[in-house]
């Protein structure tokens, strides 16, 4: 017998995008949804957009973020659980495609024990159209290989148990703009939660040059401050787990400043300064000495003569 999926889905001025991606949950072989999509405060047209899906289509509901919870997706998130209906609870971005039989293949997967099942997700170019690649989704190694990011889920890779979920302490913290999926599934990782992984690919993910994730590498700094909030965070846990963790994961976030302060220095944004400190305070601590040496060769060797990014591999 089917169960009621919820498909949650956060927006913020999507009204150029969201048609297709509504439609694309419209046509699900599985009809057995609820999709609760909960505007961000937009200032564009998404609002009239949802309501012609609403309007024709009981399934399709249109909220607005509490405005007593703070500004992003993830409250939009958060409050979209908490008023979820669902057996079973998917997250997805309003900007990605889900491909028609989805829903079907996830559900079909699942099984009395199953607290997720998890597919893989294809990368495509916004304006291109074409593949760029697909993520890794299983390791032996799942915990250490999440954190330095050879093994990712996305938000929209995972279809959750709802019961599993209501057990969690958190869901999405309300408090990171960027590396919020990765602190998130990395949590409910450490719950040891039972999965079950399919190798195809079922979501479109789409890569555009203006969201979110390439704020990081624009140099945006509040976007790469929380992405270092979240890496820290989660260093302070995996080391609570276990002291031998420390050191591993410490070096990963001490490759991410050198790159922080490559890219920086590649945009000339000048706060390469303040992660150039950091990095080095990083790299005494764990006693890589001739990563400091190569550090300081590159930042010396990039002002004064525009070259020497090899310093920072």
């Amino acid at each position: 017998m089917n169960k009621l999926i919820s498909i949650i889905i956060p927006t913020y001025n999507r009204a150029d995008l969201i048609s297709k991606t509504l439609e694309s949950i419209q046509n699900q072989s599985y009809k057995d949804f609820e999709c609760l999509i909960v505007d961000d405060g937009s200032e564009d047209d998404s609002e009239e957009i949802i309501q012609l899906f609403s309007d024709s289509d009981n399934r399709f509901q249109f909220h607005k973020r509490p405005l007593n919870r703070i500004k992003g997706p993830n409250a939009c998130r958060n409050f979209g659980f908490e008023i979820s209906k669902g057996d079973f609870i998917y997250f997805f971005d309003s900007d990605d495609i889900l491909k028609s039989n989805a829903l079907e293949t996830y559900f079909n997967h699942f099984q009395y024990n199953t607290d997720a099942v998890v597919s893989k997700v294809e990368k495509v170019d916004s304006i291109t159209k074409l593949f760029l690649e697909e993520n890794k989704i299983k390791s032996q190694n799942l915990i250490e290989d999440f954190f330095i990011h050879k093994v990712s889920f996305y938000v929209c890779g995972p279809m959750w148990r709802k019961s599993f979920l209501e057990q969690q302490p958190q869901l999405f913290d309300e408090s990171l703009s960027n590396f919020d999926d990765w602190d998130f599934n990395l949590r409910m990782l450490y719950s040891n939660p039972n999965l079950i992984y399919l190798e195809l690919p079922l979501v479109l993910y789409i890569q555009s040059p203006d969201s979110l994730k390439n704020e990081v590498k624009k140099g945006n700094r509040k976007e790469i401050d929380s992405a270092f909030r979240a890496r820290f965070k989660h260093l302070q846990l995996l080391k609570n787990q276990n002291p031998e963790n420390e050191y591993r994961f410490t070096k990963h976030i001490a490759q991410f400043y050198k790159k922080t302060v490559r890219q920086s220095l590649f945009l000339n944004n000048n706060v390469w300064s303040d992660y150039f400190k950091k990095s080095i305070v990083l790299l005494f601590k764990l006693k890589e000495y001739k990563s400091i040496i190569k550090l300081i060769l590159g930042v010396v060797s990039v002002k004064l003569f525009s070259k020497g990014y090899r310093f920072f591999e």
